[in-house]
This record gives structure tokens, C-alpha cells and sequence, in this order.
């Protein structure tokens, strides 16, 4: 009995000390939680801008593309119809062969960023 009661008695004497304790960790969870939820937004939203930079150029290049067609040709037709033809090319082949890549390329990014951290909760 003696040892039921010193458990009883510890647990009183400290329980205190105890609830303070698990509050410090259930907010260092949260703040492991916060710092890998914002890790994987800036992630993302790089790719974003990223993606939006390289679309414009592409765009840019595809216009140009076009008029120079057009030049050769003598045709505005001709030139943007070969360029619409050269991006539905392009297209195609992005999502037979690249697709995959790129998505697995983001996936391994964001879960690099979010599991990369010099210190762990369990310190």
C-alpha cells in the first residue's frame, strides 16, 4: 500500500509541474506545426511565381515565334496557327512523359521542407 500511496502523494506534490509540462509540449507541437505549415505555403508559392514568370516567357517566345512565321510566310495565319500547333506539341508531350516528374519533383520538395528542421519535438 505504501507505494500506491507515495504515487498518489507524488502525483499531488507535482501536479503542478506536470500540467506545465504538457502544455510546453502540446505548444511546441504547435509550433513545429506552424513553422512546417508555413514552410510547404512558401513552397508553394514559389512554384506559383515561378510557374507564372516561365508561362509569360513561354508566351512572350510564342508570339515571337509567331510573327516570325508570319514574316517567312507571309501569313498571320500561318505563323499563329504553327506557333498553336508548336504549345499543343509541347503540351502533349508534358503530359505523357513530364507530368509525373514534376509532380514528383514538388511532392519530394514540400516534404524535404516540411521534415528538413535542426531540431526535433522529442528533445
Amino acid at each position: 500500500m505504501s507505494s500506491k500511496e507515495s504515487f498518489f502523494s507524488f502525483f499531488s506534490e507535482n501536479k503542478a509541474l506536470i500540467k506545465e509540462y504538457i502544455d510546453t509540449k502540446l505548444e511546441l507541437i504547435k509550433l513545429h506545426g506552424v513553422k512546417t505549415l508555413s514552410r510547404t505555403i512558401s513552397v508553394v508559392m514559389i512554384i506559383f511565381i515561378i510557374s507564372l514568370l516561365c508561362l509569360s516567357i513561354l508566351l512572350l517566345i510564342g508570339i515571337t515565334f509567331a510573327f516570325w512565321i508570319a514574316s517567312i510566310t507571309g501569313s498571320n495565319i500561318v505563323g499563329f496557327a504553327s506557333a498553336a500547333g508548336l504549345f499543343i506539341l509541347f503540351l502533349i508531350g508534358f503530359i505523357v512523359f513530364g507530368r509525373g516528374m514534376v509532380q514528383n519533383q514538388i511532392i519530394r520538395r514540400i516534404i524535404q521542407d516540411s521534415m528538413d528542421d535542426g531540431e526535433e519535438i522529442d528533445n
